[in-house]
């Protein structure tokens, strides 16, 4: 039996209960934050109301995992590797999970591995703060929680907007800079990686800086060129992600990684192909990866 972690039972969770099926797999869903474990001589795990051991369970693949306090997220994560130290496959795998929902560590690992990403200023200092904010003087710059997707909470700081709401960042300011489309577009590009290759990618193009598909973005088909697919690759790699979606924009400077999702959405993505089905080949991968552990 596969699990798959969700937050809910939407279109990506249907999706891949059906590639699953197309692959003759059994998988049944399970909610991370309403599950609990067993540490004992017969570890188990309990979800839906069910109390499963974990030899009876091939691979756990992460569509979702909810926010919450420090305590709950940790707890979350503690799940997946609880299931790594029994040899159950966790894809994407449990680390790399770790560094990409924290947009600070994401940040200092692609510079540390000299892939171009915004200029990027954190503190927990007010003090540091205001001398941060007057490195953009006369230029935007976008506060974000380093914790959060699909726009969530962002914000642009200019002269009518200095400061950010402090509340909602909970004390850690993560300011980068403001990144102008050479053409004045609200565009980037999501690039796919699957197994360290570009298996599918898109343009969005918004109608305001906060470009997704969440916030209404116009998905249509493209093309990458080589050099952004070599971005995308080293990122993923660089996260050591099983898959990944990576957010690419240009600016005045040339390409530029924004962010490396490491469980990405797709809906966006699979409404250019008609003839890709993106959660077959998520899954494909998946299966691909939990035989190859198991034989090791």
């Amino acid at each position: 039996m596969y699990l798959i972690f969700t937050e809910d039972d939407g279109w990506h969770t249907n999706q891949l209960l059906e590639a699953f099926k197309n692959n003759n797999k059994d998988a049944e869903t399970a909610k991370i934050n309403k599950s609990s474990i067993i540490i004992d001589s017969e570890p188990r795990i309990i979800f839906e109301g069910k109390e499963v051991s974990l030899k009876e369970i091939d691979g756990a693949f992460v569509r979702g995992i909810p926010g919450g306090t420090l305590e709950e997220v940790c707890f979350h994560l503690d799940i997946l590797h609880f299931l790594e130290l029994h040899n159950i496959t966790v894809y994407n795998n449990t680390v790399c999970i770790e560094k990409s929902v924290d947009k600070v560590r994401t940040s200092c690992i692609l510079n540390a591995n000299k892939i171009p990403t915004p200029n990027t200023y954190i503190t927990s200092n007010i003090k540091d703060l205001k001398k941060f904010r007057n490195n953009f003087s006369g230029e935007l710059c976008v506060c974000k929680p380093i914790f959060g997707s699909q726009g969530k909470g962002l914000e642009i700081l200019d002269d009518d907007n200095v400061h950010p709401d402090y509340e909602n960042l909970n004390n850690v300011y993560y300011l980068q800079e403001y990144l102008k489309h050479p053409d004045g577009k609200f565009a980037d590009w999501r690039l796919f990686v699957i197994n360290d290759k570009v298996v599918a990618s898109m343009t969005r193009e918004g109608s305001s800086w906060i470009n997704n598909v969440a916030n209404g973005a116009l998905c249509k088909f493209f093309e990458p060129t080589d050099e952004m697919i070599k971005l995308a690759v080293d990122s993923s790699l660089a996260l050591g992600m099983n898959y990944s979606g990576v957010d690419i924009m240009l600016s005045e400077n040339g390409y530029t990684v924004t962010e490396v999702n490491s469980i990405p959405a797709w809906k966006g993505l699979q409404s250019v192909y008609e003839d890709k089905n993106v959660a077959e080949i998520i899954i494909k991968d998946f299966l691909r990866v939990c035989e190859e552990n198991r034989i090791c």
